[in-house]
């Protein structure tokens, strides 16, 4: 014997999207952060909020940004993520590519508008996680966009 059941896509579906884990991660948030570019879409697809925060008050840019998952960045961008989101630290997405040496991930957040002279709450910027963690190639590019045409 089979059962069909019939779900209508409505408002319970887009929140199943958002449920939260015990750090306050969407499937969003975990997606970026895994780089795993067909989930991203999917969930977008879904109705997934780009706005939502983690525990932390990060967002799905935030992860993507963190761990170099450039194509997520860019999607997300496309998208309408807000490119200087801030955590409860006051940290950008772009702070935490240059903190991690993220180089083209930070360059596509720049060329999208980032600020790299946004302060963290501590008052560091991505130029100073960038110069402080030696990533070379990071700060080039963050000296680069101070630079007038």
């Amino acid at each position: 014997m089979t059962t069909t059941v019939e779900v209508e896509l409505g408002a319970g579906f887009r929140a199943q999207v958002d449920a939260v884990d015990k750090n306050g991660h969407t499937a969003l948030m975990d997606a970026a952060k895994a780089g795993n570019l067909a989930e991203v879409v999917d969930l977008m697809e879904r109705g997934a909020n780009l706005a939502a925060r983690s525990d932390k008050g990060k967002t799905a840019l935030h992860f993507a940004a963190a761990h170099g998952n450039a194509d997520v960045v860019r999607l997300l961008l496309q998208k309408g993520a807000e490119v200087d989101a801030r955590d409860r630290d006051g940290h950008t997405p772009l702070m935490l590519a240059a903190n991690y040496g993220c180089t083209q991930t930070t360059q596509m957040l720049v060329d999208s508008g980032a600020d790299p002279l946004a302060m963290s709450y501590s008052g560091t910027t991505a130029l100073a996680y960038a110069e402080n963690n030696q990533h070379r190639q990071t700060l080039d590019v963050l000296m680069k966009s101070l630079r007038p045409n």
